[in-house]
């Protein structure tokens, strides 16, 4: 019974769902259905026809000319594209990136101020004396561009120049152009008081090159020095410190390697200017500058054109700075120093026949300062003197030999102390006395200057003019204090 109603109850359930579904599906049917009788689709507007038609007037027609003419479009360029080239190139991007560069604003960085002294100072106890006697004289003025020159300026800087290896300098390498090769016109005696001839006389054009003068140091950092022993003439002169610095005068002499190079003096610019010698220096005193610029100095200052130097890395700052002859002659042509001299302002030379004093000198030895000793001994076989410095060999880093010259003057001067720094004040206008050194033997000499312009003339004791043997020549600048021992 139970059993009977469980499937009873199954079969109501399925009837009355299966009802439901036939009601749906009889509605949607219907639904359907009538839809589509009651659907009318929109009626669509029928298109509307107008006919014209055309009546004639009764009045003739009458031609009324317009009130202006029309404006024709013309068909000639503009001015501005027919005014153009039409065979020019158009301009490229980099062109118009220069144009854009060159009208950028360029970034000036203000120089610190620097003390100087008043004109008048340097002029009456900051130049060597003698040069109150021609221009400059008493009246000189420091220009303002000059302030930034001296030596104060040159410790400020001096931790942004004397680093070795590159220099953010270089970027101005580009504004140089391409390096041009000097080109000379013969060779001849060296012009100049002391540019010495080195050759035959007769063969020589009455042309030559220019010397290049370049400022050495000689302070124990510094030694061995490099390209002394190619030079033709070298002074050795006392600087502050009682330490002397060199002035080397390349004419025919060439060297790959000179330095280190330091900075300049009012006397070393003095000499320079007797042998009509390009100056090479790195900076100076305030009074060196005054010289330059008063005496119409043509200098190559590393502060200025650095790309004729280099910095080397064996060596610590400031004793590291170095240059080539051929990098100065290359940086003297762009800067339009090369110019061919004429003029025989040399040595004579002396034949061997011409006989000199009577007194021997093997040897002579010079006290400039303290235990700083500079000593010359005679050899016979090469008939030259070498060169010893506190007792040792002075040798030339260029080649590792010892310096060696046939020609050796001693130039008496009177010199001073003339400030705090320890800066000398040398006497070279005037007169005074000396000493030559030639083949082992020691002749008494004067020497004379007539004013700052004029070169220096040596004279035997009998008043001929000094000669000299082929070669190099060293000069010896002491003073009346240091003690001179042949």
């Amino acid at each position: 019974m139970n059993k009977f109603f469980i499937n009873e109850k199954k079969v109501w359930t399925f009837s009355l769902t299966l009802s439901v579904i036939i009601n749906l599906v009889i509605l949607a049917a219907i639904s359907i259905y009538w839809l589509s009788i009651k659907y009318e689709p929109p009626l669509q507007d029928e298109p509307m026809v107008i006919q014209v038609l055309e009546i004639p007037s009764s009045r003739k027609p009458v031609t009324v000319a317009p009130a202006e003419e029309a404006n024709i479009a013309e068909l000639n360029p503009l001015k501005d594209i027919q005014n153009q080239d039409v065979n020019s190139e158009p301009q490229i991007q980099s062109e118009i990136a220069t144009d854009v560069q060159q009208k950028k604003e360029q970034v000036t960085i203000p120089k610190p101020p620097v003390d100087l002294p008043d004109s008048e100072m340097i002029s009456e106890s900051g130049s060597p004396s003698g040069a109150k006697l021609v221009n400059p004289g008493e009246n000189i003025d420091v220009p303002e561009d000059l302030k930034w020159q001296g030596v104060e300026a040159e410790n400020t800087l001096k931790a942004q120049f004397e680093r070795s290896g590159q220099s953010t300098r270089l970027a101005r390498l580009a504004e140089e152009g391409v390096e041009r090769i000097e080109s000379t016109v013969g060779e001849t005696l060296a012009t100049g008081e002391l540019a010495v001839p080195t050759g035959q006389v007769d063969k020589k054009s009455p042309f030559s090159k220019r010397p290049i003068s370049v400022i050495i140091e000689n302070a124990p950092a510094a030694r061995p020095q490099a390209g002394l022993s190619k030079a033709d003439v070298v002074y050795e002169i006392m600087a502050e410190g009682g330490i002397t610095r060199f002035l080397a005068i390349y004419n025919e002499g060439v060297a790959d390697n000179v330095g280190p190079v330091r900075s300049a003096r009012p006397y070393f610019v003095m000499k320079a200017a007797e042998h009509n010698a390009i100056f090479a220096h790195a900076g100076g005193s305030v009074e060196a500058y005054v010289y330059m610029k008063e005496m119409n100095i043509d200098t190559i200052d590393e502060f200025k054109f650095f790309q004729a130097f280099w910095r080397s890395k064996d060596r610590k700052a400031p004793h590291n700075l170095y240059t080539s002859i051929a990098n100065l002659r290359n940086q003297a042509q762009r800067l339009g120093y090369n110019k061919p001299v004429k003029g025989g302002g040399g040595f004579q030379v002396r034949t061997p026949q011409e006989a000199l004093g009577t007194e021997d000198a093997p040897q002579v030895e010079i006290l400039y300062a303290g235990d700083y000793r500079v000593k010359y001994t005679w050899d016979a076989s090469q008939k030259v003197y070498r060169r010893f410095i506190n007792g040792n060999p002075h040798v030339d880093s260029l080649n590792g030999q010892q310096i060696i010259t046939p020609n050796i003057i001693i130039q008496i001067t009177e010199q001073k102390v003339k400030d705090e720094e320890g800066r000398i004040e040398i006497t070279f206008v005037g007169r005074g006395t000396g000493w030559i050194l030639l083949d082992g033997k020691a002749a008494a000499i004067s020497w004379e200057k007539n004013s700052l312009g004029e070169k220096t003339n040596f004279f035997y004791a009998d008043g001929r003019e000094l000669k000299i043997n082929p070669g190099a020549l060293w000069i010896e600048v002491v003073s009346t204090q240091n003690k001179v021992a042949m």
